[in-house]
């Protein structure tokens, strides 16, 4: 069984020491990766952005034609309705005269 104190410690290579510089230059290294990476995404969220922003512009655009259309619609048979109906009480008032 092996035991803290039984001196197998001395066995255990010392694990090697990175000079301060090559880890400074990893480090460096990784945050400027880092800061790449970051911009890329960056782009390509405004990217989306701008698309999905485009496309919503078009579908209002197309909804409101679309109500639009509609609107014009209820109108035109709403003057329709009328027009029917004040022809039918002139009519109606002629045949009382």
């Amino acid at each position: 069984m092996l035991t803290p104190s039984s001196g197998n410690e001395e066995n255990i290579p010392p694990r090697p020491q990175v000079p301060a510089q090559q880890l400074q230059a990893q480090i460096t290294a990784l945050q400027q990766q880092v800061q790449t990476q970051a911009a890329q995404h960056q782009q390509q969220v405004q990217t989306q952005a701008a698309q999905h922003q485009q496309q919503v512009q078009t579908q209002a655009a197309q909804h409101q034609q679309q109500l639009q259309a509609a609107v014009t619609q209820y109108q035109q048979q709403h003057i329709s309705d009328i027009n029917d109906i004040v022809r039918i009480v002139i009519d109606h008032l002629i045949d009382q005269i």
